[in-house]
């Protein structure tokens, strides 16, 4: 009876081990196997604009190295943080990517949402980008003076382009208020693409357009460039005068880079995930129609990942937060999130 008992324990004991390592096995072959589905994209921008191009060019390259479609969706809307939300709402399991720019820094201090980039892991900060204020071919404003004199003249009248509180348009208008002391009356739409379109029909007096997005209207002839919101000039549009420039008490305030866009991931996304996700994105990057568009658009290349790009983010935030605050345009204080003073 003794030996049945011992005899019994083997074969159970011989059975639960051959289920933990075949538990084991399974957990690692889907491990490995990621991705085993096509891939969710939301892109948090409207179409044609700065973030959507961006996006497009490097999801394909990407989906080959992964070997499964990466699925493109704009939702657009509140600065983008719907599509945020969106992605933060969805399982941290890979199978949902967010490819966003800078705003989700702002959110918090805007009132907009209480999520930041501390609830996502960034797979890739692609590219770095400036701003250029912008009027139609035909304007009355030929030069950035032509058009703040005209704003400090007529408050509130001369109508300025954004793309939702918190996006460079905004914050265009806001150095310039902060610089000048200026109040443009300030109407939203859904992106640089929306923001052309715009400009184009003279429904707004001006705005500012990522360059990469404005750089074929400005050699087109359709738009006039005034200024770029940097301290030097961008190579895309040579002719355009930089802010920085022109008025050397705005250098302080354009020392943070204009913008940035990027890909990522709920936080909670298995490690392993995160390291395919970013190798393939790496490829993306490196790739040379990508590397071109860039260079084309007067974008710098940034192919940032883990605590770099982290660091990065953290430094832009904390510039861009205290100088909203500064200028009087946020809900709350940046000091309430433990966002430093630059």
């Amino acid at each position: 009876m003794n030996a049945m008992k011992k005899l019994t324990l083997m074969v159970l004991l011989l059975v639960f081990t051959g289920m933990i390592v075949v538990g084991c096995g399974a957990q690692q072959a889907q491990k490995e196997t990621y991705p085993t589905q096509n891939i969710n994209g939301t892109i948090a921008w409207g179409a044609g604009g700065g973030t959507d191009s961006v996006s497009r060019l490097l999801a394909p390259v990407a989906e080959k190295e992964l070997g499964k479609s990466i699925v493109l969706t704009n939702k657009t809307g509140a600065t983008g943080s719907i599509a945020a939300q969106y992605v933060f709402d969805q399982k941290p399991d890979g199978y949902n990517l967010l490819f966003h720019a800078e705003n989700p820094q702002l959110y918090q201090v805007l009132g907009l949402s209480q999520l930041s980039y501390d609830d996502f892991e960034p797979i890739i900060l692609a590219v770095q980008g400036m701003t250029v204020v912008v009027v139609p071919k035909d304007s009355p404003y030929k030069t950035l003076d032509d058009l703040i004199n005209d704003a400090k003249a007529r408050p509130g009248k001369v109508n300025m382009g954004i793309s939702g509180v918190g996006g460079q348009p905004y914050m265009t208008a806001n150095i310039l208020k902060k610089g000048e002391g200026v109040n443009f009356n300030t109407v939203t739409f859904d992106g640089d693409g929306p923001l052309i379109t715009a400009l184009l029909g003279k429904q707004i007096d001006a705005t500012g357009l990522a360059i990469g997005a404005a750089t074929q209207y400005i050699k087109n002839g359709d738009f006039r460039g005034l200024a770029v919101i940097a301290n030097k000039r961008n190579d895309a549009i040579p002719d355009v005068p930089a802010l920085g420039e022109m008025k050397p008490q705005y250098q302080s305030m354009l020392q943070a880079p204009g913008f940035f866009y990027g890909v990522f991931v709920k936080k909670g996304t298995p490690e392993d995930i995160i390291k395919k996700l970013r190798d393939a994105f790496q490829v993306a990057f490196k790739d040379a129609k990508f590397q071109e568009y860039a260079q084309k658009n007067g974008m710098i290349p940034l192919g940032l990942t883990g605590d770099e790009a982290k660091a990065y983010m953290k430094k832009w935030q904390s510039t861009m937060s205290w100088l909203i605050y500064d200028a009087g345009g946020a809900k709350e204080s940046p000091e309430k999130f433990g966002i430093p003073k630059p």
